[in-house]
């Protein structure tokens, strides 16, 4: 009886050892990260973010069509109002990161294409509140959307 233990610990070290001994001579697949930066898809779901105009305004219109489309309830709170002119006028846009499910919905319906995943995934904070983002939190200048929308094939120049 126990002549079979000891067989069957012998074969199960064998099958270890076998296992190191197949990935002993391959290169190696991590990164020394944070020094090395993974390279990642174009397609990639990270920190959202507003794109502005070229000017530097705001581009979203306050239609809510993202804070509808959120499987996450309550996830994307806006507030906006009319200018004099009939303009749209955003209040307050925030995000709770830390409940976002990075879906991407919010971005495939927005009308004027205004909000976007970036490629930034180094979201970690201290509290809860941090993860909170609100619209300067969010909004990228207007050359950093103009760069964005040249990198990813969109109209180049929005006034």
């Amino acid at each position: 009886m126990t002549d079979n233990k000891v067989l069957s610990g012998i074969v199960e070290i064998g099958r270890g050892m076998a296992t190191v001994g197949k990935h002993l001579f391959r290169p190696p697949v991590t990164l020394e990260y944070p020094e090395v930066m993974p390279e990642l898809s174009k397609r990639f779901h990270g920190r959202l973010c507003l794109l502005t105009k070229s000017s530097g305004e705001d581009l979203c219109i306050g239609c809510q069509a993202c804070a509808r489309v959120c499987p996450c309830g309550d996830l994307i709170q806006i507030e906006m109002h009319r200018d004099d002119k009939k303009q749209p006028v955003i209040d307050r846009f925030t995000i709770d990161i830390g409940r976002c499910i990075f879906c991407g919905n919010c971005t495939e319906v927005c009308p004027v294409d205004c909000i976007k995943m970036l490629n930034d995934f180094e979201l970690a904070d201290y509290s809860r509140e941090a993860l909170v983002l609100d619209k300067s939190g969010l909004s990228l200048s207007g050359e950093e959307s103009d760069k964005y929308r040249k990198e990813h094939g969109l109209e180049p120049h929005v006034e």
